[in-house]
């Protein structure tokens, strides 16, 4: 393939990859009855990577409509294609594995509730 249309796709597999990841940064929000609890750095951290995702995405995109995607950066080789997909196949893969936990809220009160009585010990040391 030539670097204009590895741009194509790179651009778009980044920014549905980009999509994916900030619509299950939405679903994990303490908001979401529905969906279990993330932690506030875990959610910080899908919204920060989703919108690299999203620019990038739409940098190749900006880069083959106007044609430079084949001269300047950030053309891409058919490995840049490969990383793209992967991305995409595993934020997607992340967002499927979301929608598929999604219970009544009564279900995931009982989980949280349990989830916060139960603690490991401390860990002991042979001294």
């Amino acid at each position: 393939m030539t670097p204009l249309i590895n741009s194509l796709f790179a651009g778009l597999f980044y920014l549905i990859a980009g999509l994916c990841g900030l619509l299950r940064h939405f679903l994990l929000e303490p908001g979401m009855a529905n969906y279990p609890k993330a932690p506030k750095w875990l959610l910080n951290v899908f919204f920060a990577f989703s919108s690299v995702l999203i620019y990038a995405g739409l940098r190749f995109l900006w880069s083959w409509g106007t044609g430079e995607g084949a001269t300047v950066p950030p053309g891409v080789t058919g490995m840049g294609v490969l990383l793209a997909f992967s991305t995409f196949v595993y934020k997607g893969s992340m967002l499927y594995n979301v929608l598929r936990q999604r219970y009544p809220v009564a279900v995931w009160a009982r989980l949280n509730r349990i989830h916060d009585l139960v603690r490991c010990s401390p860990k002991k040391t042979g001294k």
